[in-house]
């Protein structure tokens, strides 16, 4: 398996229900008290706990952010 397939296999395993979950709450709250959130935040935390698509979000993050910190700390 790859890097990536790993932290997929990963994410799959522990699932995103409780992600999903407090973001129906957060989103309920919000509602109740009148707060609009920031639009990036908000799509963020939407894109971050979609269920059902083959990669993740957060793991294309994960990807970057490491290769980024190989390329600097090792390879130069």
């Amino acid at each position: 398996m790859t890097v990536r397939e790993t932290l997929d296999f990963s994410g799959r395993c522990l699932g995103v229900g409780t992600r999903y979950d407090m973001l129906e709450e957060l989103s309920r709250r919000e509602l109740a008290a009148g707060i609009k959130p920031d639009p990036e935040i908000d799509a963020f935390m939407k894109a971050t706990a979609m269920e059902g698509q083959e990669t993740s979000l957060v793991t294309d993050y994960i990807l970057k952010v490491w290769s980024h910190f190989v390329w600097n700390h090792f390879l130069w």
